[in-house]
């Protein structure tokens, strides 16, 4: 019986969202503007510095071929973070679904329904992670589709495995964290400016705009201990290994290194790489932080109610 009432909680919460084209139109706002600086400006200049780079260190080879490499890389590398931008803005924009709850007064209709209160918010969180989900699946097979179209190659089984469930984890790690955010907002429009500032910044923050080398240190120190950097990395190494492979091909090992860290695809910590283990358990940590919180404030929050 408790199930069935989840069920419907969470059915009706991905209803609301997707019956509302404004809502998804403007959730995915920030990959549109990603999708837009790529493919007038920052893709090509990333294709040719990767072209130059080969041409430095890499003596006589095959231009037309480094050329196809390059841009195979820079289309992987943007991919991952457009996947890193949608796990962020579309699961904002569906939690928004409790902000607009709450100002339209139907939340504490809910509240009054023979239904726990942790259910309710379960429900919110539940539907943000498979509307999320769902929407970085089909940006996957849209990106796929038109890199296989220009020429590109196909990520293995096993790339694709590693980006499906990095997928699920920064959905579920964002979910979280952006239902502790919509727990202090009562109105709507205060959420939608939330979410502009957000969708704005985010690709900023997961050095998508701007590679990792080209930032100044301080800002760049600043990034690395933000989750959703550590997301974007996990994301680029995945979509980006095979391409990494066949475009630096026969240069030196540390030629690929240095460009992995300046392209935010590796991340440093102090004089260390991050490696893969560390920056999922950090996004785990903080999406269990953020979890913690929202027990705290939901818990203080049912006593003030009552």
């Amino acid at each position: 019986m408790k199930m069935m009432k989840f069920i419907s909680l969470t059915r009706r919460n991905c209803l609301v969202f997707l019956r509302d084209r404004a809502a998804v139109f403007f959730s995915l706002l920030a990959t549109l503007i990603v999708l837009m600086l790529m493919g007038v400006f920052l893709g090509n200049m990333n294709e040719e510095s990767v072209v130059n780079l080969l041409k430095e260190y890499g003596g006589v080879r095959d231009a037309a071929l480094d050329q196809a490499h390059a841009r195979g890389l820079v289309q992987y590398w943007t991919l991952a973070g457009i996947l890193v931008v949608n796990a962020v803005t579309v699961t904002m924009s569906v939690i928004g679904n409790r902000v607009t709850d709450i100002s339209e007064g139907k939340l504490a209709s809910l509240y009054s329904a023979p239904v726990n209160r942790s259910m309710i918010a379960l429900s919110y969180v539940v539907s943000a992670v498979l509307i999320g989900i769902f929407m970085c699946v089909l940006t996957l097979a849209i990106a796929l589709g038109y890199i296989l179209a220009t020429g590109g190659t196909m990520l293995n089984a096993g790339a694709l495995m590693k980006i499906f469930l990095l997928i699920v984890l920064n959905v579920c790690i964002f979910s979280i964290i952006m239902y502790l955010c919509a727990l202090f907002i009562k109105s709507s429009s205060a959420w939608s400016g939330i979410a502009t500032v957000v969708g704005t910044l985010v690709g900023f923050v997961g050095a998508i705009y701007l590679p990792m080398g080209y930032l100044p240190d301080g800002v760049a120190t600043a990034l690395k201990y933000i989750p959703i950097l550590h997301g974007a990395s996990l994301m680029r190494e995945a979509c980006c290994e095979q391409a990494l492979e066949n475009t630096f091909a026969g240069l030196p090992a540390q030629v690929m290194s240095e460009y992995k860290e300046y392209m935010g695809i590796q991340v440093k910590m102090g004089e260390n790489l991050a490696t893969p283990l560390f920056q999922v358990l950090f996004m785990a940590g903080c999406g269990i932080l953020a979890f913690i919180v929202i027990i705290v404030v939901q818990k203080r929050k049912n006593i003030s109610d009552r």
